[in-house]
């Protein structure tokens, strides 16, 4: 009689699971990008979230929530769950923020991971093109060789592009003078207007501006040239083994249920085949893609052990 019991009660739990799953999602998704509009974040979230209404049906909005290199979106999502319909998506930065103890929780274990729906292999070394003694990056080695601590570059400190500067510094055997300039719209402003000498963005990001030639690439920081567009040249390829994929994905609170984590994930693996999503991650040089959540974690896991080992004398 107890066996049946367990097993009347075991199916009850399916059923009103099953249920509840059927009619997620009721309402608006959030997804809270911790950037403002105009760089690869926002745009990347907000192409996700437009294929997501496409193809589901799902009401996703997009809401910008900047500051301390991600914290202020995490620390807002664990005040405000809402289990289910608030989520952050971020990218590879919060990774070296988190080394770099600026969060007090830890991103893999104290929120869950739902998927990574993007890889972007076009971070890259950029110059303005009037700025000729820069738009090499054999000459731009020479110059900080015999002027260390002179060039600047940009990036936002703790973030990834902080880790792209202190690995190339130890490649080259060079120093940059390393300035916080913000975001990536406040990084490409400063660049238009020659007030600094290097940034690190996506190459996706700057497109018009390396066809106009106002941009030069130095090099993207990719194992091999992206497919379809060769003709960006990477900084490995000229001798310096600097190589750093971004990737992007998508936290929920630490205690959502299973059942909408795997939905969800099932979601964005169905999405990746969206038209208009790959359409608009070819014009960005992007990759649409997914992981499971937890070949997620692995992921991410596997990449802080490689930032560390650049970050060892940073980090308390």
């Amino acid at each position: 009689m107890k066996k049946i019991l367990a097993l009347v009660l075991a199916l009850v739990l399916v059923l009103m699971c099953g249920a509840a799953l059927a009619e997620w999602p009721e309402r608006s998704i959030e997804l809270i990008v911790p950037a403002n509009p105009g760089g690869d974040t926002d745009a990347n979230a907000r192409a996700l979230a437009a294929a997501l209404h496409q193809e589901f049906g799902w009401d996703v909005v997009v809401s910008n929530m900047n500051g301390g290199s991600g914290a202020v979106a995490f620390d807002n999502l664990r005040e405000n769950p809402d289990n289910g319909y608030r989520y952050v998506f971020y990218h590879s930065g919060g990774t070296i923020a988190q080394l770099m103890g600026m969060y007090d929780y830890s991103l893999t274990d104290d929120f869950c991971t739902v998927g990574m729906p993007f890889m972007d292999y076009s971070s890259a070394f950029l110059s303005n093109s009037a700025n000729e003694k820069f738009n090499d990056i054999e000459f731009l080695v020479a110059y900080m060789k015999e002027h260390p601590g002179e060039v600047t570059f940009a990036t936002e400190t703790g973030n990834f592009t902080h880790l792209h500067a202190l690995a190339f510094q130890d490649a080259a055997g060079v120093e940059f003078k390393i300035v916080d300039a913000g975001t990536a719209a406040n990084k490409i402003t400063e660049l238009l207007g020659n007030r600094l000498d290097i940034i690190d963005t996506q190459a996706g990001l700057v497109r018009d501006y390396l066809t106009t030639g106002e941009f030069m690439n130095l090099g993207i920081m990719a194992e091999d040239r992206i497919s379809g567009n060769t003709e960006l040249k990477t900084i490995k390829e000229q001798g310096y083994d600097v190589v750093f994929p971004k990737y992007f994905y998508i936290s929920g609170p630490a205690d959502l249920d299973p059942a909408i984590i795997n939905a969800f994930n099932e979601a964005l693996t169905k999405v990746a085949a969206n038209e208009a999503l790959q359409s608009y991650a070819a014009n960005a040089l992007v990759e649409v893609t997914n992981k499971s959540p937890e070949d997620s974690v692995t992921y991410i896991k596997g990449q802080e052990e490689i930032y560390l080992g650049y970050l060892a004398d940073y980090i308390d």
